[in-house]
């Protein structure tokens, strides 16, 4: 469920305070716009993932080159929806579009934007455990805005309160706002399996960790390998097939948002034939993903299929 805890600008931060005008009784009452004028809206014009970066690690150079053969349709599509996505958003320039609730999305997706293209740098260059934090933030920033679809006031309540002066600390109280939509994540399928398991295999959880540092252990052997950004199809597939996916959601989420960003029909067509292709592409049989396994205990595993470094190396089957 979404909260908001917002501290108003003035110290008051308690949701039940009759005292705040925004709060107790007067939260029955619409909750006006908020006061902030949308002052210009720079966008990217389009999108490129970025280039190889200089002095890369022998092993993080070997894996930017073979994915950028053995992932480079992952890697198009990836930056192909990146670029629609850009594209996209700069529809809400225009004077009747931009609004604080345009700004509201905006300011959302701009932060999902950046963490996809980072995180889909760091799989290149075999960072795989570093892209989690990322794409799991992606998933709330993506969420977030299908939360604040139905739940817009909170946003209004921090914009009301918000770049106050704190006397007692001589700062200007921006307010944390806070704001988490574990609704949304809950209601897609996808975001959801998605969500757990950046979760689960970003936290310092023994069975990921041995995937990450130990590929092919077993119960007689633990073969370390500290640092290791070697090449592994397994992970690269994983990894951009959540992010095309979290790709996919956020243009779902632009469309169903035309009146903060009236797209026109041809950039919608685009992104209905970007859609189609990044489904085929995941689709494709071989190709290592996520299923969710219920065991006997009723409890929800993570069952990777398809995990193998190397597109010769034989199949596995891994149960977290």
């Amino acid at each position: 469920m979404a909260t908001d805890n917002t501290n108003d600008g003035a110290g008051n931060g308690s949701a039940g305070n009759d005292d705040d005008p925004l709060t107790g009784a007067a939260a029955e009452l619409p909750i006006l716009d908020p006061p902030q004028r949308v002052s210009g809206m720079r966008v990217p014009d389009g999108w490129s993932l970025p280039g190889k970066p200089a002095d890369l690690h022998l092993d993080a150079a070997d894996a930017w080159r073979q994915s950028g053969f053995l992932l480079a349709d992952d890697l198009l599509l990836i930056e192909r929806g990146l670029d629609l996505q850009a594209r996209f958003t700069a529809t809400g320039r225009t004077p009747a579009a931009r609004t604080m609730t345009m700004a509201a999305f905006a300011s959302l997706w701009s932060r999902a934007f950046s963490s996809t293209s980072d995180a889909t740098a760091l799989v290149r260059q075999g960072s795989y455990q570093g892209a989690l934090p990322l794409i799991r933030q992606a998933v709330e920033l993506v969420a977030a805005q299908s939360g604040l679809r139905s739940e817009l006031d909170s946003f209004k309540r921090w914009a009301h309160g918000a770049y106050g002066r704190h006397a007692e600390s001589r700062a200007e109280d921006v307010g944390l706002g806070h704001y988490f939509s574990g609704e949304a994540i809950a209601a897609d399928d996808q975001l959801r399996m998605i969500y757990r398991a950046a979760s689960d295999f970003g936290r310092p959880n023994f069975g990921p960790t041995a995937l990450f540092v130990a590929d092919g252990a077993s119960h007689q052997r633990y073969p370390l390998v500290f640092a290791d950004q070697a090449f592994h199809l397994g992970w690269g597939q994983l990894l951009l097939g959540w992010l095309l996916r979290l790709g996919v959601s956020q243009l779902h989420v632009s469309m169903h948002a035309g009146a903060h960003f009236p797209a026109p029909q041809q950039l919608r067509d685009e992104v209905l034939a970007h859609v189609r292709d990044a489904e085929q592409l995941l689709a494709v049989d071989g190709r290592c993903r996520l299923e969710e396994y219920l065991d006997d205990e009723n409890q929800r595993r993570h069952l990777i299929v398809e995990f193998r470094r190397r597109p010769a190396d034989a199949a596995k089957r891994l149960l977290l």
